[in-house]
């Protein structure tokens, strides 16, 4: 058995079912942190979490309540919608396509996968990591917010704005 050191923040317990899953460069989040500085995840995470759920729940389940989202008529095949759109969630796509098939429809979603893919790398420093609108971390949420952004008014335009042969027309008018 050996004995700790008195300069470990924790000592080595002979009986301990864990071990060292991986050896990484730089330091470590947690040096110099004891059991005192921690908090457990169960159950502050596991509570916070569950009411979370029930909240969410409890929200859909109003809204269900409050607005029908009645079905439309079958489906004919030999009349369709016009305009035919996406769903709402690919209607921005739709949105781009309109305006060039080889731009929206290959270039902006490469562009926007690729860019979200190598956005990790692009900001690589740990500071302000994990903190909600870090001013530290303004590149990686700068080109976050502008996907976001720019896909909401794609859908809004594609959802409200489209009308008869994919034209654009207010809908109060």
């Amino acid at each position: 058995m050996e004995l700790a050191r008195k300069d470990e923040i924790f000592p080595r317990d002979p009986g301990k079912t864990y071990s060292l899953m991986a050896v990484v460069d730089g330091d470590s989040f947690n040096v110099e942190r004891g059991p005192e500085d921690t908090v457990q995840s169960w159950p502050h995470l596991m509570v916070r979490e569950l009411l979370l759920f029930l909240l969410v729940v409890a929200a859909v389940l109003a809204v269900s309540l409050l607005f029908n989202a009645p079905l439309e008529e079958a489906a004919n095949p030999l009349h369709s919608t016009n305009p035919a759109k996406a769903p709402w969630y690919f209607v921005g796509i739709q949105e781009l396509v309109s305006y060039s098939a080889f731009l929206g429809g290959i270039v902006a979603p490469a562009l926007i996968v690729l860019s979200l893919m190598f956005l990790p790398y692009l900001d690589r420093n740990p500071e302000g990591a994990g903190v909600w609108f870090s001013r530290r971390r303004w590149l990686a949420n700068g080109i976050f917010t502008v996907f976001v952004l720019a896909m909401v008014v794609l859908i809004l335009i594609g959802q409200f704005l489209r009308g008869p042969n994919w034209t654009l027309y207010l809908p109060w008018s």
